[in-house]
């Protein structure tokens, strides 16, 4: 009995441990969608319409596999 309290325990704070690495996997800095970015290689720009719209706002499209930083708390 005593062991399986340790071992739910145990597992208990693998989780936890999991969930936090996640967490900050999320803040993580912002990067570019993959078509962006092999525009790039090519010495280009990406010439998709959500891409262009979120340059235009100086953000990275989200619809393409981009990030961008996320917005401060407001108090």
């Amino acid at each position: 009995m005593k062991s399986s309290k340790i071992l739910f325990v145990v597992a208990a704070l693998i989780s936890a441990s999991f969930a936090f690495a996640a967490d900050a996997a999320k803040d993580a800095a912002p990067h570019k969608g993959k078509c962006c970015v092999k525009a790039e290689k090519e010495g280009k720009t990406c010439a998709h319409e959500c891409c262009v719209a979120a340059a235009k706002e100086h953000k990275n499209c989200e619809k393409c596999g981009g990030t961008n930083a996320p917005a401060a708390a407001k108090h």
